[in-house]
């Protein structure tokens, strides 16, 4: 062949097209959008930071577009970007109808069951609880994700979810399983200072996050806010502030009666008190290893409810005056 022939053939042959789009970097981009950082989606996915930036850059290379504004406070999607995010919300959604409904035709009570509960009752309550489910349903198997956020059990996040709550949702099924009391608590060697009244007895609060909670609310109507020695962005952060000596502070009963050193400082507050909900989506309370695993979640838990409730050998130490 010449090299006239050669170079016109090469000339006549059709560019390779670029590889398509797949589910992978649709949901990568997504998580990026929802977290607004590449360190948020990190956390999200269960992969590194360093690789979900290169699989961005690469995305976009590959897409030839940015689909993403870097700015000081984060990332933002472009024009581009949201296009992507819409699509990926879409895709993500007929995932989620299409794994519950050829969820349900699994009849065998096993197999895995995804349960989430925010990070005090996983920390305080669930290991019994869930000792005793697995010694007692040998078949089942649990994924338990930690987490504060309200997690949509209709995308599949988790099939059952555990939510100390007034408002549990509408459109989930559950059922109430114990009543959450909150008390003030001190470590032993503060507890003395409870009898003293004025304004120089410490105080372990909560960041903004926690603020509009209802031990935040109460904190807010009544310490002073010179009064704080730390803020805490979780319940298990401040229950070891408590624990630690750092200042008095309010938390669940059954937090409070787990910590070594640490006593109760009057009555659990009945205006604190909050519902604990077990839930699940409707089509998932359908399958039979989520049911079992429901029933039996519950049954346990509400062999707690007088530890959930405050009652119980919690120790006590009157007092008149708090902040």
């Amino acid at each position: 062949m010449t090299a006239r022939r050669k170079a016109g053939k090469i000339a006549t042959m059709k560019p390779a097209a670029p590889p398509a789009l797949h589910w992978d970097d649709v949901r990568i981009v997504l998580a990026i959008a929802e977290s607004g950082t590449l360190s948020g989606a990190a956390v999200a996915l269960h992969i590194s930071h360093p690789t979900v930036s290169r699989r961005l850059q690469l995305i976009e290379r590959r897409l030839g577009t940015r689909l993403f504004e870097r700015l000081p406070s984060g990332l933002r999607p472009t024009h581009a970007g949201e296009e992507v995010r819409a699509l990926a919300l879409r895709m993500r959604e007929d995932v989620a109808a299409l794994e519950r409904r050829i969820g349900g035709r699994d009849q065998a009570e096993a197999g895995l069951v995804r349960l989430t509960a925010p990070d005090a009752v996983s920390e305080y309550l669930l290991p019994e609880v869930l000792q005793a489910l697995c010694s007692s349903h040998p078949r089942l198997q649990v994924d338990l994700l930690v987490s504060n956020d309200v997690l949509p059990l209709a995308q599949r996040t988790a099939d059952i979810a555990l939510r100390v709550t007034r408002t549990p949702g509408e459109s989930l099924r559950g059922r109430q399983v114990g009543t959450v009391a909150m008390a003030v608590y001190a470590s032993r060697r503060l507890a003395p200072q409870a009898r003293q009244p004025g304004p120089g007895v410490p105080w372990v609060g909560f960041d903004a996050g926690l603020a509009c909670s209802g031990p935040g609310i109460w904190l807010a109507q009544n310490v002073p806010d010179s009064a704080y020695r730390l803020r805490a962005n979780t319940l298990l952060g401040a229950a070891q502030a408590v624990k630690s000596g750092i200042g008095f502070g309010v938390l669940p009963c059954f937090v409070g009666a787990a910590l070594p050193d640490v006593v109760r400082i009057g009555e659990p507050m009945a205006e604190l008190a909050q519902p604990l909900w077990l839930l699940m989506h409707a089509d998932m309370a359908r399958i039979p290893r989520v049911r079992l695993a429901g029933a039996a979640l519950a049954g346990e838990i509400r062999k707690a409810s007088a530890r959930l409730a405050g009652a119980g050998s919690d120790e006590q130490v009157a007092a008149a005056h708090y902040a």
